[in-house]
């Protein structure tokens, strides 16, 4: 059967990326990758070893004598987002792939270029023949890097041997990037109390948002996209305000603390008015709906808020969180930051510290009845803080911890991974910006990401790495929309290999 990608080139490249994306591959689920990895290994006769965590480092001698061995290093696994009419099961089924002109795009999915063609090249260096001028390579495949970088914060250092590394997980060609922020995830978590609503005066609804790009929390932020979680809050309010909503339930996001909410779904009460569909919500929703859509224009020209009314009884026993609580949990919404925090003073255009409200999800509190009967219930925002100042990171941590002193919510978290601090001194990242600027006839640009790329946990594993990292064009990463430029994917496999090659060079 002939593949989507025949007939693209490089050939090599496409072969590997087209039984990649065949391969299930959602954090956590990345057994399947894995075994194809371990598989490719012992078929070309290449030594690999594996750490508790799971991830892979797969060695090719070199014929380059006394040359320092070069590390390619990708991460195994992707981004798993779907339009809401996909079908699709991530757990189970390959990915659809599609050509629209100079790009490749799935079929109402992510499509796991991010970071699938870095694994791709890294494999297809590995294979080249033994006769070929390189030095000793390594490939490092890493595991639930979508999921707060677990692998790399993993990873055994004795499994690499390495002390140059190329990272394949950068999205902007023919960018170079020798920096990257850090980030860590905090959740709030805020008790509610819930009671019965009188139904006589409310009826149960639907407040769905939809829509939105979304984008990937670091690489995107900048771009002012909308949040569906700031959206349902505002909206939220608005409603409250009026006297005209009674809030159940609210969720939105998913465990992806990398994404940006493009979705949101809020079961309400709506006061019950003139023929007692809850008309006056509804206009008050689409007042503000209107607002929202003229505030961000063609950022979301796909922007949908809508409110459904349902039938009677269809949550239940009409339960509704207490006045207060819901006033609450709103206003948090409200207030959390969302977005950049700052820009850098030193880096023009780069964003220093940033916030994503990557999810809010409700659950039963410990004691709770059942969840349609009055009681507690808790629930839990995720945010996602980053920043290439570490101190920065904290700061923003400060401002959740002195929200929730005001409204009795907790706050836990986990320990920030570090980021990549810059060195334009390095080696190789001087050899890769001599050879971007022949394949490309011009300086390319320097710079640091906001994204977090492993290369920050990973140089502190790897005392004395010198680390460099460029990629294809991406665009759309973590949303439905991902997509990848074809003609930069010739380019970036050239670079590849004349950086592994050039770095042979040094001693």
């Amino acid at each position: 059967m002939v593949g989507v990608t025949e007939g693209l080139e490089p050939r090599v490249i496409w072969k590997h990326f087209e039984t990649l994306a065949s391969i299930p591959r959602r954090s956590r689920e990345e057994e399947g990758v894995l075994e194809y990895i371990k598989g490719f290994a012992e078929e070309n006769g290449l030594k690999w070893r594996q750490d508790e965590a799971g991830n892979i480092c797969v060695r090719r001698e070199g014929s380059v004598k006394g040359a320092p061995t070069v590390v390619i290093q990708g991460h195994v696994d992707m981004v798993c987002e779907k339009e809401k009419d996909s079908s699709h099961d991530f757990s189970e089924d390959p990915i659809a792939l599609k050509i629209e002109g100079d790009w490749l795009k799935a079929r109402g999915t992510t499509l796991g270029a991010d970071n699938g063609l870095g694994v791709a090249a890294a494999l297809a260096l590995l294979e080249m023949p033994e006769d070929a001028d390189l030095p000793p390579l390594e490939g490092l495949f890493t595991v639930q890097e979508e999921i707060g970088l677990v692998g790399a914060k993993a990873l055994d250092p004795s499994i690499v041997e390495g002390r140059i590394l190329l990272n394949l997980d950068a999205e902007d060609w023919p960018n170079v990037y020798c920096g990257c922020a850090g980030g860590g995830i905090s959740n709030i978590a805020l008790r509610c109390r819930r009671e019965r609503v009188d139904l006589g005066e409310f009826r149960p609804a639907v407040l769905a948002v939809g829509g939105l790009v979304g984008g990937h929390s670091g690489a995107d932020i900048h771009k002012y996209h909308a949040s569906a979680v700031k959206v349902a809050a505002r909206v939220l309010s608005g409603l409250m305000e009026a006297g005209l909503c009674r809030l159940a339930d609210v969720s939105a996001g998913d465990k992806q603390h990398n994404v940006i909410p493009r979705t949101s779904e809020a079961r309400v009460y709506v006061r019950r008015s003139g023929d007692g569909q809850g008309d006056a919500a509804k206009e008050v929703l689409d007042r503000i709906a209107g607002e929202l859509k003229l505030e961000y224009g063609v950022l979301e020209k796909g922007m949908e808020v809508a409110l459904s009314v349902a039938e009677d009884g269809a949550f239940g026993k009409g339960v509704a969180l207490t006045e207060e609580d819901g006033r609450k949990l709103v206003s948090v919404l409200n207030v959390l930051p969302h977005g950049p925090v700052k820009f850098s003073h030193s880096i023009p255009e780069l964003v220093e510290t940033s916030n994503n409200i990557a999810s809010v999800k409700c659950k039963a509190a410990e004691g709770a009845a059942a969840s349609d009967d009055a009681g507690d219930v808790e629930f839990v925002i995720m945010c996602s803080t980053r920043s290439s100042v570490n101190g920065a990171i904290e700061a923003v941590r400060g401002q959740f911890r002195s929200l929730a002193g005001l409204c009795g919510a907790t706050v836990t978290g986990n320990v920030p991974y570090p980021g990549w601090q810059p060195n334009l001194e390095s080696p190789i990242l001087k050899v890769t910006v001599d050879e971007v600027t022949k394949i490309i006839g011009r300086k390319p640009e320097v710079t640091a990401i906001h994204a977090g790329l492993e290369c920050g946990i990973i140089g502190e594993k790897l005392q004395g790495c010198d680390m460099v990292a460029f990629g294809p064009t991406i665009l759309g990463a973590h949303t439905p929309e991902e997509r990848v430029k074809i003609s930069t994917v010739s380019p970036f496999w050239d670079l590849v290999q004349r950086v592994v090659e050039a770095s042979s060079k040094q001693k």
